[in-house]
């Protein structure tokens, strides 16, 4: 356990810090062997309870990019023959993440008390997810722990990469899309009402573009506040619809639909379940299992429903691929992967070929849609910018054809 401490040292200057101790008498024989008087003592996690109880966001997370590095190293130390306990303290003392050392602690201590790893993990379930809690109880089960946390390690990975890859895609057109919005609204806000108004004075018939252009920049000018009182309202009552399941399935529904991201979506999702569902049959959970526990990892309700559909007619006796096929959202390319996989027994090997399959028709599909945002997004921002530098130089253009 860490215990926060305040003291003074020997020269009588005061110091504070964490120690790493199996109880408070033993945290304070370390400081005192360090020449450390304690002032004040406390357990870590107790003395932060109420802080986090006033501010939950402090409580926080580790983030998938430690937790895969935590499982990386976990399984090398492993493989190498190390003892679990000596590999947990090692990878604690590895770690720079604050909050990842005391999660790491919580496991040290519970498996020195005789509990297996999973067991540890399971307790742990905020940072630990259920998948990965089934392939380490299999490994410790099986005799294979290493082998597993290096398989557990390779999913993190696979699934941190694309997700960065999506995300890396996402910033030039996200922003993009703020610059292009910040210009409008800077020459709909200030710009053009300026130059309107000399327009309205000289009492000229202005031309249809021109009108319209006042009118959108009177709303803008007049009503900004009501405005942005609507959109946050509309975000505000959309983020309550999409938190509710009725709402979070429609979501899901819909962005599978459209031409460009709706494939992209699929093969992202099955990429990931196919990888989960490989690593956890490789692992040795049985088929059911298996199913359930990736049926969550699909991260889509209408993905999630199908395997679940899927999992209650091979109870009774159906084949994955002929499960899976009604629903649709399986291409048929897979699924004979899947079959074949079934009729040789080798199952979890070409379920991660159909992984390796996907993910590569995931990063073509990323490249196409980058391929269509960037043009697409200077042509939007292009033709509002024409329109609007159109409607202010055609009055000047007809007052400068009456006065000459």
């Amino acid at each position: 356990m860490l215990y926060a401490f305040e003291g003074v040292d020997s020269a009588g200057k005061p110091v504070s810090g964490s120690i790493d101790a199996a109880g408070a008498r033993e945290a304070r024989t370390k400081l005192r062997s360090g020449n450390i008087f304690v002032t004040s003592l406390a357990e870590e996690e107790k003395a932060e309870k109420a802080g986090r109880r006033l501010f939950p966001f402090l409580a926080g997370r580790v983030s998938q990019k430690e937790m895969t590095s935590f499982m990386r190293q976990v399984a090398s130390l492993v493989s190498a023959g190390i003892p679990l306990m000596e590999t947990l303290e090692a990878a604690q003392k590895q770690c720079e993440s604050a909050h990842l050392k005391k999660v790491l602690n919580e496991l040290k201590n519970n498996v020195r008390q005789g509990e297996t790893l999973a067991d540890a993990m399971q307790k742990a379930s905020a940072q630990f997810d259920p998948l990965t809690v089934a392939m380490v109880r299999a490994g410790e089960t099986g005799g294979h722990l290493a082998d597993v946390l290096n398989q557990v390690a390779d999913l993190k990975e696979n699934t941190l990469r694309r997700d960065n890859a999506l995300q890396s895609a996402m910033i030039y057109p996200v922003v993009m899309a703020v610059i292009g919005m910040g210009v409008i609204i800077f020459l709909l806000g200030y710009v053009v009402p300026k130059i309107t108004v000399i327009f309205e004075d000289m009492g000229h018939t202005l031309p249809l573009a021109t009108k319209i252009l006042i009118f959108v920049t009177g709303i803008i000018v007049d009503y900004w506040f009501v405005l942005g009182l609507l959109l946050v309202g509309a975000l505000t009552g959309a983020g309550r619809y999409i938190k509710t399941e009725k709402g979070k399935a429609n979501l899901d529904r819909l962005l599978l639909r459209p031409p460009v991201v709706g494939p992209l979506l699929r093969a992202a999702i099955l990429a990931r379940w196919s990888h989960a569902a490989s690593a956890l049959l490789q692992s040795g959970v049985p088929l059911l299992k298996t199913l359930h526990l990736t049926a969550g990892i699909a991260q889509n309700t209408v993905y999630a429903e199908a395997i679940e559909k899927a999992a209650a007619q091979i109870r009774e006796g159906a084949g994955i691929a002929e499960s899976l096929a009604p629903s649709a959202l399986f291409p048929p390319v897979a699924l004979q992967m899947v079959a074949a996989g079934e009729k040789s027994g080798q199952s979890a090997k070409l379920l991660m070929q159909v992984a390796r399959d996907q993910g590569a028709e995931l990063e073509n599909r990323i490249t196409v849609l980058m391929s269509l945002v960037q043009p697409a997004l200077i042509i939007v921002m292009g033709l509002i910018v024409g329109f609007i530098v159109m409607a202010i130089l055609l009055p000047i253009f007809e007052i400068s054809q009456l006065i000459g």
